[in-house]
């Protein structure tokens, strides 16, 4: 074969050749836009399928978030009742045995001294008056500690006497 026909064969060669990858580009491109297309279309028709379920499953999923809520609610519940006995075992009952008085306790024994001083001043029919103290008695007192240290002034030339 001659130089030329050989350059015509390459030449017609690479024309064929041009002209499938021509080709191949321009169907590739043409699918593409139906792959668009399509998509277009049944994405609208997709989100208005997915609009209609998740509708449907709205009632289904608000009782199974009620539920999961109320085991959670159960769940903490005993958790802190839990730890409100683990407080109490710990650190409640080891004051109780050093006998220390709550806030609590103050009020309550309060509470029951006022009954109680309430019932007494009925039983003896006085009326609610403060204790004062009485003169007499600091007298008395002092007279009797008097009469002592005199007696013991008397009684003391009795003991030199008799040694």
């Amino acid at each position: 074969m001659s130089k030329t026909q050989t350059t015509a064969i390459d030449r017609l060669g690479n024309e064929q050749f041009l002209l499938k990858a021509q080709e191949s580009t321009r169907r590739l491109w043409l699918f593409s836009l139906g792959a668009y297309s399509l998509a277009t279309r049944t994405g609208a028709e997709a989100f208005q399928a997915l609009v209609r379920e998740g509708k449907a499953f709205r009632p289904k999923a608000r009782r199974q978030i009620k539920e999961t809520s109320a085991e959670l609610m159960s769940s903490a519940t005993d958790s802190i009742d839990r730890g409100e006995k683990l407080v109490r075992n710990r650190l409640i009952e080891p004051l109780n045995f050093l006998v220390l008085a709550s806030k609590r306790d103050v009020e309550q024994l309060s509470q029951r001294l006022a009954q109680l001083t309430a019932e007494v001043r009925k039983l003896g029919g006085t009326k609610d008056q403060p204790a004062t103290r009485k003169p007499a008695a600091k007298a008395a007192a002092k007279a009797v500690a008097a009469s002592t240290v005199s007696e013991s002034a008397d009684s003391e030339p009795t003991m030199a006497a008799a040694s």
